[in-house]
């Protein structure tokens, strides 16, 4: 994708987590764009609202792919994915936002294949002995995916800054909420 669509894609994808249900109008006015010009690309909205999910579930691939989830070393792995899952935020929200999509047979299938993705990852840290093991995968997956939410609403509501949330993500994954030594 050429760095003017990734930027349409970027914008109307914010534009959608401001008003998800906005029309196409007001969705090519917060992204900066003509109506025509979202039509031309897009199609209609619900082509649309599926077609920048797309992109957004693209960038937890990428993001998936480059921390090395799958087969890499699980410390640096967890590094890495703490260092780069803020922007997947938008793709929580906006699921949340709308229930829907994970309806739709390709989407769905592709959060499915997501989730297996990081709920493998936490079950091979627990084989080699980096996670704990009275947690199961599927609750230190959603756990982190509520992290990420998390810091994504501080940011949003003004309370913290988007490069204080590595820290924050990592602070709660390594350390839990109690105080040292309790």
């Amino acid at each position: 994708m050429d760095s003017g669509h990734e930027q349409l894609f970027h914008d109307v994808a914010k534009a959608l987590v401001a008003n998800p249900g906005a029309s196409t109008s007001g969705i090519a006015e917060t992204a900066g764009v003509s109506r025509a010009t979202l039509h031309r690309v897009f199609g209609d909205r619900e082509a649309l609202v599926e077609s920048v999910y797309g992109w957004l579930l693209d960038l937890c691939d990428e993001v998936f792919d480059a921390a090395g989830i799958d087969s890499g070393e699980i410390g640096p792995a967890l590094e890495r994915l703490i260092e780069d899952c803020y922007p997947l935020a938008q793709s929580y929200w906006l699921l949340t936002a709308t229930p829907r999509l994970e309806r739709e047979p390709e989407i769905g299938d592709r959060l499915r294949k997501q989730d297996e993705r990081l709920e493998n990852y936490f079950a091979r840290g627990q084989e080699e002995g980096y996670f704990r093991t009275d947690l199961t995968p599927k609750w230190m997956s959603y756990s982190f995916g509520g992290q990420v939410m998390s810091a994504w609403y501080l940011v949003e509501d003004g309370y913290a800054g988007e490069l204080e949330v590595p820290r924050l993500i990592r602070e709660a994954t390594f350390g839990g909420f109690t105080a040292k030594g309790n």
